[in-house]
């Protein structure tokens, strides 16, 4: 199954939230499903971290790509 993550589950997948459910956990941890990142959310946390909003622990780039990497995402869902 294609997995298109929003911005929220990106976010709350790195930081091991509470919001995310063990449902989704599950479903994003099976090696049988595609999980894809759009642009747009990555546009999104960019545009939100330089004014402020979204601080994060190294640089937006860096953290943005070592995420997906850690949890093997790719970035499109247009494949």
């Amino acid at each position: 199954m294609k997995i298109l993550l929003d911005t929220c589950e990106l976010l709350w997948l790195a930081t091991d939230a509470s919001e995310l459910s063990e449902k989704a956990k599950q479903v994003f941890q099976n090696p049988n499903n595609a999980i894809y990142l759009s642009g747009v959310s990555i546009w999104e946390m960019l545009v939100k971290h330089q004014v402020g909003k979204l601080p994060f622990p190294t640089a937006a780039e860096a953290f943005i790509r070592r995420q997906c990497e850690r949890h093997f995402i790719g970035l499109s869902a247009f494949r």
